[in-house]
């Protein structure tokens, strides 16, 4: 299955729809973001770092910029599924999407005797949506469950009602929560939830439903990243030289998904690619290969069995103060997306060899048939 809702564009011969190759490409770039941020974060490279480093200033302007990345995604998403309807079998897939890589990774680990097995470790890897195992894929999969009440608002909703409600989104869960950062009021957990995403989808669908003018959309992405950057370099700063005698969650203040400068740079790169226009055919088929399997990508690199086994080989913290960090840092991000790409591309060829997308939709089509037929049985008529 495709993670997120694919953007489509005009009708093809034969009834297909080509996808729209900005948002696609975008997919891709967000994929290879959060892999550049796991390489600084759990590669412990920024951790290593002072303000008297050059790296740690080069490192936390590049962190900056990645931190779009899962608005980016969650903003495609309100881009396409707020015209799309919700389906029961997309929503079974992903989930099963999940539970097949945590527990087929696990299984596979476990086979090769550097897993120990246990009921309880059993029951975690197969449970990995429940037990948050990845917020990310908990926190989509109830935003993707709610988006048919978020349409059905927003589709009768004129434009001022729209743009009010963004407004008071933003100024309740963005803009007051930097104002009020030390409280955590709404318990946004600095963007790791899916109220966060929710605020992202309702702004994206006004975005889709009234296209702003055409602006210099990636000049102002690098500039709210540089903000971003900087203040969380004077806060760094700050510390040291009040020998950390205040909270370090401060140092986070605008380095967090949710925040004012984060939010805005997040929107400029999403409307920079979606009016990309891509030309030629092997870059589109590129990005129409890889697209798709970025989710399986996220999935595998963070696997919890993986992610230390895979940083602690491959060792970026020895490096974080040499100018090679620059170096290794590319290939790493690149390389693993490859090694992660082809396993879930692999994945996804046994999945269509065991027809597992054709199983689950029939059984959610069943499943919607029994539950209309319930609904028709115990509900009063209309009058």
């Amino acid at each position: 299955m495709n993670f997120l809702s694919t953007s489509k564009g005009a009708p093809l011969s034969g009834g297909k729809k080509e996808r729209v190759a900005g948002p696609e490409l975008l997919r891709i770039v967000c994929m290879l973001m959060i892999l550049t941020s796991h390489f600084f974060v759990h590669g412990k490279v920024l951790g290593s770092l002072a303000p008297r480093d050059v790296n740690f200033h080069i490192g936390w302007f590049i962190e900056a910029c990645c931190y779009v990345m899962v608005n980016c995604f969650v903003l495609i998403t309100g881009y396409y599924q707020s015209q799309s309807k919700f389906r029961l079998s997309k929503f079974f897939l992903l989930w099963g999407q999940v539970v097949a890589i945590s527990g087929g990774i696990w299984l596979a680990l476990w086979a090769l005797g550097k897993a120990e097995f246990s009921w309880s470790a059993l029951y975690t890897v197969f449970t990995p949506i429940t037990g948050t195992r990845y917020w990310f894929a908990t926190a989509y999969l109830f935003l993707y469950a709610l988006s048919p009440l978020i349409n059905f608002g927003l589709d009768r909703a004129d434009r001022k009602q729209h743009l009010y409600a963004c407004a008071a989104l933003w100024g309740l869960f963005v803009v007051w929560r930097n104002l009020t950062y030390w409280l955590d009021f709404a318990n946004l957990h600095g963007g790791y939830s899916y109220t966060s995403f929710v605020v992202l989808y309702v702004t994206a669908a006004y975005l889709r439903k009234y296209p702003p003018k055409k602006r210099r959309w990636l000049a102002w992405y690098f500039l709210l990243s540089a903000v971003t950057a900087l203040s969380r370099i004077l806060m760094t700063v700050l510390y040291y030289h009040k020998n950390g005698s205040f909270d370090s969650s401060y140092l986070k203040m605008f380095m967090q998904y949710n925040s004012i400068t984060v939010e805005l740079a997040s929107v400029c790169l999403f409307l920079f690619f979606v009016n990309l226009n891509i030309k030629g055919r092997v870059p589109r088929a590129l990005i129409g290969f890889f697209a798709p399997l970025t989710f399986g990508v996220y999935l595998i690199h963070e696997h919890r069995d993986l992610r230390d086994p895979i940083w602690n080989t491959l060792k970026p913290w020895e490096y974080a103060r040499s100018p090679k960090l620059f170096w290794m840092l590319p290939a790493t991000v690149v390389s693993l997306f490859l090694i992660c790409a082809l396993l879930e591309y692999v994945r996804r060829l046994l999945s269509r060899l065991f027809r597992i997308p054709k199983l689950f939709g029939a059984a959610s089509d069943k499943l919607c048939s029994v539950f209309r037929r319930l609904m028709q049985r115990f509900l009063p008529p209309e009058e």
